[in-house]
């Protein structure tokens, strides 16, 4: 069978740039996702036999887990990750009496767990804006200037509560933000490459890059639930209640010539595979914002053509959607900084106002 070649939110315009730069700061651009960071990890235990090494190695995965997510979650939101979460200091008591020592057990403890040696490129990734934290907030300077930015953003009160009130009604991505947000994460689960589930080529770097590279992807919207691909590949895909149609439950839980068994088995083909970067924000539409489904039997019958909308031209929409909110945001932040510094700056000017005053004061009345 001769594989289908990847299909991408790119192609349905032929005018879109990378979609990694519409949500990323220039930050991370650099790294990306990583080849092997996930936002979903199976694991297994067992409660009739567990070592100190198995809990020691349970516990470095969720630490690195929860410093990934941190880090994808600002990377959606084309934002810089919160320092403190990364180094595990999130409650409001310990910000305010916090100190160098603190700091430097938080970063030792959290880059044991994350080096390289023991979590692969992933602890990499992770240590390397570990470090960037760390040198920030051991600075006193910058550790200043940096919970100042903080606060500033963190205090947007309005703009979290009032942000979709900006659009007009009938916008699909606010109200879908605004029942379920955007975290940027696959909502199919996603396996650890050592992991015994999972099926990529270890053996062959190349084939191994390249499909580490592209997710499968199944269009909801086409769908007819013949059921075709959860026979072919049956840990990959599932079949939802009660419409029968397909879901990509799990990214390389089959070979890949399984899954492109199931794609070639498609009729309607509503099976693709995608860019890895695409894979979030296009399950995201899919599931969340093009929720409205033409009955089987109608499509069948050739009916509801009209009706049904293309996800990878709407995931297009919604990647500049994200660019557009994020640029709003910028300038929401930008101008509470302008009206801080205002503040400050009319403040001092009373300050002085009333010195110049008692001084005149003492000057005349001795």
């Amino acid at each position: 069978m001769e594989a289908r070649g990847l299909r991408s939110v790119a192609s349905t315009s032929g005018a879109m740039t990378d979609t990694r730069c519409c949500h990323r700061r220039a930050l991370f651009r650099c790294r990306g996702f990583g080849l092997n960071a996930r936002a979903t990890v199976f694991t297994t235990t067992s409660s009739s036999s567990s070592s100190p090494s198995s809990s020691s190695s349970s516990s470095s995965n969720e630490v690195l887990e929860q410093i990934l997510s941190t880090i994808r979650a600002a990377e959606a939101m084309n934002e810089d990750p919160d320092f403190f979460a990364l180094l595990g200091i999130e409650n409001d008591e310990e910000l305010r009496s916090l100190s160098t020592q603190t700091i430097k057990k938080s970063y030792r403890e959290r880059a044991r767990r994350c080096h390289p040696d023991i979590a692969g490129e992933d602890g990499h990734y992770a240590c390397v804006v570990l470090n960037e934290a760390y040198a920030t907030l051991m600075d006193d300077e910058l550790r200043e200037a940096y919970m100042e930015d903080r606060a500033l953003t963190r205090g947007l009160g309005v703009w979290d509560e009032d942000e979709f009130a900006y659009y007009e009604d009938g916008n699909v991505f606010a109200e879908a933000m605004r029942e379920e947000a955007y975290t940027g994460e696959p909502l199919s689960k996603i396996v650890a490459l050592d992991h015994f589930a999972n099926r990529v080529d270890k053996e062959d770097p190349r084939r191994r890059e390249e499909q580490l590279n592209k997710a499968v992807f199944v269009d909801e919207i086409t769908c007819i639930g013949c059921g075709h691909c959860a026979t072919c590949a049956p840990p990959t895909f599932r079949n939802l209640e009660p419409s029968g149609r397909a879901r990509a439950f799990g990214q390389w839980l089959s070979t890949e010539r399984e899954v492109q068994e199931a794609i070639d088995m498609c009729p309607v083909d509503c099976i693709h595979w995608v860019p890895k970067e695409q894979l979030a924000p296009m399950e995201y539409v899919i599931q969340h914002v093009l929720t409205d489904r033409v009955g089987v039997a109608s499509l069948m019958s050739g009916q509801g053509s009209h009706r049904m909308a293309d996800p990878f031209q709407k995931t297009q929409e919604f990647l500049k959607f994200l660019s557009q909110r994020e640029e709003r945001r910028e300038r929401f932040i930008n101008d509470r900084k302008r009206r801080a510094r205002a503040k400050e700056q009319k403040e001092e000017m009373k300050k002085e106002r009333d010195e110049r005053r008692r001084r005149n004061r003492q000057k005349w009345w001795g």
